[in-house]
């Protein structure tokens, strides 16, 4: 029973989140990353299918070895290059 509640909340504020992204689009005012955001990480969090097919995106693999902790800083040659 809470297993459902829980997924219907993640649901409502999926629904939400892209309704508020459509809005964003429109209208120059609001902005739109957080909505994607927000919208991505509660259908995530509802459909475990859904989920699974992020997590094996091109994007997603792509960003995963950008932020990769090993490769934090400059190569020396790079910063040679800034002149300060």
């Amino acid at each position: 029973m809470i297993f459902l509640v829980r997924r219907l909340l993640w649901l409502l504020m999926s629904v939400i989140s892209f309704l508020l992204l459509v809005v964003g689009i429109v209208l120059p005012i609001m902005p739109q990353v957080p909505f994607l955001l927000a919208f991505l990480y509660s259908l995530s969090k509802f459909s475990p299918r859904f989920h699974k097919w992020l997590l094996n995106t091109r994007v997603y693999r792509w960003l995963k070895g950008f932020m990769n902790k090993e490769k934090i800083g400059m190569k020396r040659l790079s910063k040679s290059k800034v002149k300060i």
